[in-house]
C-alpha cells in the first residue's frame, strides 16, 4: 500500500448520484469536485449496502450490513457497544472529528468521537439560505466548524475527521421538496435541465405493483415540469456544496496538509431524480440509488486505474479509511478495502455485492439483493415478489426479466447467493432498537 498517510478526512453529501458531477456529466457545475477527481481516483461500480441514511451511515460506522448492526431503518439507533471506526483511531493515537449530520441516534461522541463541535467564526454563506432551517444552512456552519480546526492545526497529532453535509437532501415542503439555492439555480436554466431516458420509456408494467402505485402518490406524480425543477434545484445545491469543498481544500493547501492527508469522497446513496416516472427514494432497486460516488484521493500512491469500475460495496469505506492511516483492517469490517483495487489492472472476475432495504415512509416493502456485472436481482421477501434486471442489455433497468426463461439460470444462481448471503450474515435477527425523539413512529 505504500508509506502510510497521517491524517484522513471522509468527506460525505447525502443523497448525491453517482454521476452528479460535471466531470461525468456536464449539466452539473462541480470544478473544485472535479479537481479531486484528477488529483485522485473516481470509483464508478461502488453500491451502498442501503439506500437510506440512516443504515447506510451505519455501515461507514461499522463497516457491516445494516442489518448486522440492527439499523434497519431512519429511527433506528447505532448500539454504542458496536464496534467502530473512532475507537479504532483512537487506539492508533488519532485525534477523531465528527461534524454535521449523524442520524444514527444518541450522537457521535456517544461512539467516541473526540472532538463534535468547534467554533464557527467567520462563517461564509456564500449563497447558502440564511434559515438555519434550511440543509445549505447547515453545511455552511458544519464547513466553518471543519475550516477552523484545520486552521488551528499545529500538526502535533494525526486526525481523523468526518465532514458530513446535509446537501443535496431536500428538506423543503413535500411539495417543492428540493431547496432553491436562488445563488446558483440561474446557472441552470429549466429548459436546459436532462430528462432521464427511463423517464420517457418505462411504464413500469413489468414491475412490482407497488412501484406503480408509488409513481402515482401525490408526491411522486410527476410532470416534465417538475422533473426539470427538482434537477435545477439538485444542481445548484451540488454547487454550493462544491464551493463549500473548493474552501475546504484551499485550507488544506494552505495549512501544508495536502500532501499528507488522504480524502474519501462519498455519499449514503443517490435519488431518482425522475428517473422510471419516481421521485426521491424509497424500497426501489435502481442505479440512481443505490450507485453512489466514491473518488479516492492518497498521496504518494500511483494506481493502476484513474477510474475504476469494479463492483464493490460501501463497506469498504470503513477499511479504506483505516487502511490509510496504516491501522490493520480488523475482521469486523465486511467489506474490506479499496486499496486492493488501486493495484489491479482490472476488475475481479465473478464480482458478486449485495445490498438490502427495509422500509420507506411510503411502504413497507423489505429487499435484499445482489449485483454482478451482468445482473441485478432483487428479492421482496415480505412480499414474495422478485425483480430482476440484465445489465449489458438493458442498462437503463427497463424490463424486469424475472421469471423469463432466458434468465431463469441467473436467477437461480443469484436467489442462491443472495439467501445463503441473508442466513450467513444473520438476516433480522439483529432486534432494533427505536430513536425516542425520531418523527418516524416505531417502525421508521
Amino acid at each position: 500500500m505504500g508509506k502510510p498517510i497521517r491524517n484522513v478526512i471522509m468527506i460525505a453529501t447525502d443523497q448525491q448520484k453517482v454521476d452528479a458531477m460535471s466531470c461525468v456529466d456536464s449539466s452539473y457545475h462541480t470544478p473544485n469536485l472535479d479537481k479531486l477527481v484528477e488529483r485522485g481516483v473516481r470509483f464508478t461500480g461502488v453500491i451502498s449496502t442501503s439506500a437510506q441514511c440512516s443504515p447506510s451511515r451505519a455501515t461507514w460506522m461499522t463497516g457491516k450490513y445494516p442489518h448486522q448492526v440492527g439499523v434497519y431503518n431512519i429511527g433506528h439507533v447505532l448500539d454504542p457497544e458496536e464496534w467502530g471506526i473512532a475507537k479504532e483511531f483512537n487506539k492508533a493515537g488519532y485525534e477523531t472529528v465528527y461534524f454535521g449530520k449523524w442520524h444514527l441516534g444518541l450522537s457521535a461522541a456517544a461512539h467516541e468521537f473526540q472532538i463534535t463541535d468547534y467554533r464557527t467564526d467567520g462563517m461564509e454563506l456564500g449563497g447558502a439560505n440564511p434559515d438555519p432551517r434550511f440543509h445549505s444552512n447547515k453545511d455552511a456552519v458544519t464547513t466553518s466548524k471543519a475550516l477552523n480546526y484545520l486552521e488551528a492545526c499545529e500538526g502535533n497529532k494525526p486526525f481523523f475527521m468526518k465532514l458530513c453535509w446535509y446537501m443535496p437532501h431536500p428538506n423543503t415542503p413535500v411539495d417543492s421538496p428540493f431547496e432553491l439555492v436562488e445563488h446558483f439555480a440561474r446557472q441552470f436554466p429549466l429548459e436546459d435541465m436532462p430528462i432521464p431516458n427511463s423517464y420517457l420509456h418505462d411504464d413500469l408494467s413489468s414491475k412490482p405493483s407497488f412501484q406503480r402505485q408509488r409513481a402515482l402518490d401525490s408526491e411522486s406524480e410527476l410532470t416534465e415540469e417538475l422533473v426539470r425543477r427538482d434537477a435545477q434545484r439538485y444542481r445548484a445545491m451540488l454547487t454550493l456544496m462544491d464551493w463549500n469543498l473548493g474552501r475546504l481544500m484551499e485550507k488544506l493547501e494552505a495549512k501544508g496538509l495536502i500532501e499528507n492527508t488522504t480524502i474519501l469522497f462519498t455519499s449514503d446513496h443517490g435519488d431518482m431524480q425522475g428517473a422510471h416516472r419516481l421521485r426521491l427514494k424509497g424500497v426501489l432497486p435502481y442505479k440512481e440509488l443505490y450507485n453512489v460516488p466514491v473518488i479516492l484521493y492518497v498521496p504518494g500512491i500511483t494506481p493502476s486505474r484513474k477510474v475504476i469500475p469494479d463492483l464493490v460495496s460501501s463497506a469498504a469505506v470503513t477499511g479504506t479509511l483505516l487502511a490509510a492511516a496504516g491501522i490493520e483492517v480488523p475482521a469486523e469490517c465486511e467489506g474490506g478495502s479499496l486499496f486492493p483495487s488501486l493495484e489491479q489492472p482490472e476488475p475481479p472476475v465473478d464480482e458478486l455485492v449485495f445490498f438490502e432495504h427495509y422500509k420507506a415512509y411510503w411502504g413497507y416493502h423489505p429487499l435484499r439483493g445482489v449485483q454482478s456485472p451482468e445482473w441485478k436481482y432483487v428479492y421482496y421477501f415480505e412480499d414474495d415478489v422478485e425483480e430482476m434486471y440484465n445489465l449489458r442489455l438493458d442498462p437503463d433497468e427497463l424490463v424486469n426479466v424475472a421469471g423469463q426463461p432466458e434468465a431463469e439460470s441467473a436467477r437461480s444462481r443469484l436467489r442462491q447467493a443472495v439467501d445463503e448471503w441473508w442466513t450467513a450474515t444473520g438476516g433480522l435477527t439483529r432486534p432494533f432498537v427505536m430513536d425516542p425523539n425520531s418523527k418516524w413512529g416505531r417502525e421508521g
